[in-house]
Protein backbone atom coordinates (compact mmCIF):
# COMPACT_ATOMS: atom_id res chain seq x y z
CA UNK A 1 0.00 0.00 0.00
CA UNK A 2 1.40 3.38 -0.97
CA UNK A 3 1.97 6.13 1.54
CA UNK A 4 -0.64 8.93 1.24
CA UNK A 5 2.07 11.48 1.95
CA UNK A 6 3.94 10.42 -1.20
CA UNK A 7 0.86 11.19 -3.23
CA UNK A 8 0.42 14.53 -1.45
CA UNK A 9 4.05 15.43 -2.12
CA UNK A 10 3.63 14.53 -5.80
CA UNK A 11 0.50 16.68 -6.04
CA UNK A 12 2.27 19.62 -4.40
CA UNK A 13 5.26 19.32 -6.74
CA UNK A 14 2.95 19.16 -9.76
CA UNK A 15 1.06 22.22 -8.55
CA UNK A 16 4.30 24.18 -8.01
CA UNK A 17 5.54 23.06 -11.42
CA UNK A 18 2.39 24.31 -13.14
CA UNK A 19 2.62 27.59 -11.21
CA UNK A 20 6.19 27.94 -12.48
CA UNK A 21 4.99 27.38 -16.06
CA UNK A 22 2.34 30.08 -15.55
CA UNK A 23 5.00 32.40 -14.15
CA UNK A 24 7.14 31.86 -17.26
CA UNK A 25 4.20 32.65 -19.51
CA UNK A 26 3.52 35.88 -17.63
CA UNK A 27 7.18 36.83 -17.41
CA UNK A 28 7.92 36.27 -21.10
CA UNK A 29 4.64 38.04 -21.93
CA UNK A 30 3.48 35.51 -24.49
CA UNK A 31 1.71 32.20 -24.37
CA UNK A 32 4.16 29.34 -23.95
CA UNK A 33 3.41 25.70 -24.49
CA UNK A 34 5.22 23.02 -22.52
CA UNK A 35 7.92 22.59 -25.17
CA UNK A 36 8.70 26.32 -25.22
CA UNK A 37 8.81 26.42 -21.42
CA UNK A 38 11.22 23.47 -21.46
CA UNK A 39 13.38 25.29 -24.01
CA UNK A 40 13.33 28.36 -21.80
CA UNK A 41 14.80 26.48 -18.85
CA UNK A 42 17.35 24.83 -21.12
CA UNK A 43 18.51 28.17 -22.50
CA UNK A 44 18.20 30.45 -19.47
CA UNK A 45 20.05 29.50 -16.27
CA UNK A 46 18.08 32.01 -14.19
CA UNK A 47 14.80 30.24 -14.98
CA UNK A 48 16.39 26.85 -14.36
CA UNK A 49 17.71 27.95 -10.96
CA UNK A 50 14.35 29.45 -10.03
CA UNK A 51 12.56 26.22 -10.98
CA UNK A 52 14.98 24.16 -8.89
CA UNK A 53 14.50 26.37 -5.83
CA UNK A 54 10.75 26.80 -6.26
CA UNK A 55 9.97 23.10 -6.77
CA UNK A 56 12.79 21.86 -4.50
CA UNK A 57 14.65 19.89 -7.17
CA UNK A 58 18.17 18.84 -6.18
CA UNK A 59 19.70 19.11 -9.64
CA UNK A 60 19.14 20.16 -13.23
CA UNK A 61 18.62 16.51 -14.05
CA UNK A 62 15.73 16.24 -11.55
CA UNK A 63 14.07 19.32 -13.05
CA UNK A 64 14.46 18.04 -16.62
CA UNK A 65 13.26 14.60 -15.58
CA UNK A 66 10.10 16.08 -14.03
CA UNK A 67 9.37 17.99 -17.25
CA UNK A 68 9.67 14.78 -19.25
CA UNK A 69 7.62 12.85 -16.69
CA UNK A 70 4.86 15.46 -16.82
CA UNK A 71 4.80 15.61 -20.63
CA UNK A 72 6.45 12.55 -22.12
CA UNK A 73 6.10 13.85 -25.70
CA UNK A 74 8.60 16.69 -25.26
CA UNK A 75 11.45 14.68 -26.71
CA UNK A 76 9.56 14.60 -30.03
CA UNK A 77 9.47 18.39 -30.38
CA UNK A 78 11.45 19.53 -33.40
CA UNK A 79 12.44 22.73 -31.59
CA UNK A 80 13.88 20.84 -28.64
CA UNK A 81 15.70 18.38 -30.91
CA UNK A 82 17.10 21.27 -32.93
CA UNK A 83 18.31 23.03 -29.77
CA UNK A 84 19.88 19.91 -28.33
CA UNK A 85 21.70 19.25 -31.59
CA UNK A 86 22.94 22.83 -31.89
CA UNK A 87 26.12 24.28 -30.49
CA UNK A 88 24.12 26.24 -27.91
CA UNK A 89 23.73 23.00 -25.98
CA UNK A 90 27.44 23.07 -25.15
CA UNK A 91 26.72 25.93 -22.73
CA UNK A 92 24.99 23.45 -20.42
CA UNK A 93 28.04 21.20 -20.15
Amino acid sequence: MSDPLDNLSELETTHLFLCFCSFCTLNVNKKLNMANTFLLILKEPKYREFLKKYCDFNSDYAAFKFFLKYDNTLYKSKYIIKFLNSKAFEILK
